[in-house]
């Protein structure tokens, strides 16, 4: 069983960077194990890949979506004045 750092929706950076992203999912892919070694039988699972997707808003208002390797990441703070200039979108002045 994998053991994840992070959990969806967690606010986490690259390491030693300053952009704000929030975590989306786990990359899961389908892995081909042979019981007890041999070439008879084998047995699709599901295995993390060690990528995680993450989601920021990059400087020209686009909503980015990327895969990173997750010890590329560290936990990060969310500060809501960082992203005072996104409004909502049901916003009504």
């Amino acid at each position: 069983m994998d053991t994840f750092k992070f959990m969806k929706d967690d606010w986490v950076k690259e390491k030693g960077g300053d952009q704000l992203m929030q975590v989306d999912e786990y990359q899961i892919v389908d892995v081909v194990v042979h019981r007890n070694g041999t070439t008879s039988g084998p047995i699709t699972r599901r295995a993390f890949s060690g990528k995680v997707w993450c989601t920021w808003v990059n400087g020209n208002k686009a909503v980015i979506t990327q895969p990173f390797w997750e010890e590329d990441l560290e936990p990060a703070t969310y500060q809501q004045n960082n992203y005072a200039t996104y409004a909502s979108v049901n916003h009504t002045h």
